[in-house]
């Protein structure tokens, strides 16, 4: 008996021997117009692991293997511990979220946009940020993970599809907005997605660009292009929801180009097809779009390293889409 109390001290315990080192964050928000900016700022070991994940009106940003205790100062929004790992934030009634990191002292942003103003650019607020070029043709990246809910894509060996391009979506997206571009997700979680939603999404934020990421039965890497089919006269034209690929086409081939530019010297020549499809998603999108459809689980090992390559690849392919429509 005296083993086994022994025993359930030890593993009542465990969490706080994993987390003998709580980090202390500091925690403070502004309201701007449009939308509101939450900072958390601390050491840079610790910002360097956040992951932020929208669920519905909350925010959960989480730190990998590292305890936290949170210090609110000037706070405007609600927020509350899930776990030692997790701070539940409560901005309100938001349409999205934009995530990136700043040094001096180390900081985790995340601006989320009121849903009344969807379209609005990023709001500075007292927060000081680096200087961004005025110059910038690439100011929108809607990347689009695939499936989503009672989704998931192609399941094979414990890994699913829905969560394996989450992941990749969710790297590409701190690597665009690393820069003066703004990288928005259809989805950062796990939740399910009509194609029209994604659509509305997409064109309601008035994107230069949309990528949808998804893995396949094949070996190599397969670039869907949209197919323009039908062409409405220009009298119809003011009247349509949305314009659609026929307005698009050229930015989508000099995208094509870019991508293709960067992908080949990362995985080679002949792993890389480009095929038409028409009749999809990507055929009324108001932007230069494309579908990513990576190799399946067969051919390649998605792990940290391989999904950060594939999110730095299509980032370099972005940056050299955008020196492209800048000349």
């Amino acid at each position: 008996m005296k083993n086994t109390a022994f025993l359930l001290l030890i593993i009542c315990l465990l969490p706080s021997f994993s987390y003998a080192d709580t980090a202390s964050l500091k925690l403070r928000a502004a309201r701007n117009p449009g939308s509101v900016r939450i900072v958390l700022e601390g050491p840079e070991s610790v910002i360097g692991k956040g992951s932020v994940t929208q669920k519905g009106s909350d925010i959960l940003v989480s730190f990998a293997d590292t305890g936290i205790s949170i210090q609110a100062e000037n706070v405007i929004v609600s927020h509350a511990m899930v776990n030692r790992q997790t701070v539940r934030i409560s901005p309100g009634d938001f349409s999205g979220i934009k995530v990136f990191t700043l040094k001096g002292p180390s900081r985790l942003v995340i601006d989320a946009f009121a849903k009344e103003e969807k379209g609005a650019a990023p709001s500075v607020s007292s927060e000081r940020i680096e200087a961004e070029p005025s110059s910038s043709r690439l100011k929108t990246v809607v990347i689009d993970p695939g499936h989503g809910g009672y989704e998931n894509g192609i399941v094979s060996d414990g890994n699913i599809e829905k969560n394996t391009v989450l992941d990749i979506a969710r790297k590409l997206g701190v690597l665009v907005n690393s820069g003066p571009s703004r990288g928005l997700l259809t989805r950062d979680s796990d939740r399910y997605m009509t194609l029209g939603e994604r659509m509305s999404f997409t064109n309601n934020r008035t994107a230069d660009v949309f990528i949808s990421l998804h893995i396949g039965k094949h070996k190599d890497i397969v670039v869907y292009t949209p197919v323009v089919t039908d062409r409405p006269s220009d009298i119809v034209k003011p009247y349509l929801q949305n314009r659609g690929q026929a307005e698009f086409e050229k930015e989508t081939l000099t995208l094509l180009k870019a991508l293709s530019e960067a992908f080949i010297p990362a995985v080679g020549e002949d792993m890389l097809s480009v095929r038409p499809i028409p009749y999809t998603l990507i055929s009324r999108i108001d932007a230069a779009a494309l579908i990513i459809e990576l190799p399946s689980y067969e051919y390649a090992s998605y792990n940290e390293e391989y999904n950060a390559k594939i999110a730095h690849t299509i980032y370099q392919g972005l940056k050299m889409y955008e020196e492209t429509i800048a000349r």
